[in-house]
């Protein structure tokens, strides 16, 4: 388990560094007052400031969809992601509509002409 991407051996070594910096006797002072000092912080009208713009920041992505109301196109993609994911679901993808992006006029020929690349004859 990692903390602040601190893993157990690197914690250790850090309280063994602390212990030989500070001397076992200073030791529980220092950990008093780093302790309060964290304390204060969480309290103090900056730090819930700075959370709060950091929870903004995180649900930004999911306002501009909502509000764009993009939520239905989402929820497409997924389902097209998954199949193409998921190959073992031919039911899923047959039943997903599918929209054609050209024109219907310009896949039609017209009565009495050729298409371009064909020569008449």
């Amino acid at each position: 388990m990692e903390i602040l991407n601190i893993g157990p051996l690197e914690l250790l070594v850090i309280l063994v560094l602390a212990v030989l910096m500070f001397g076992p006797e200073d030791i529980v002072n220092f950990a008093h007052k780093a302790g309060r000092w964290i304390y204060n912080l969480r309290k103090s009208e900056l730090w819930q400031e700075i959370v709060g713009t950091t929870k903004e920041i995180q649900e930004l992505p999911q306002k501009i969809i909502k509000d764009a109301e993009l939520e239905e196109t989402m929820k497409e993609i997924d389902a097209l992601n998954r199949t193409m994911i998921s190959p073992d679901l031919p039911n899923q993808a047959a039943s997903a509509p599918l929209t054609d992006c050209a024109p219907a006029h310009a896949t039609e020929n017209q009565p009495g002409t050729a298409p371009k690349d064909v020569p008449e004859g």
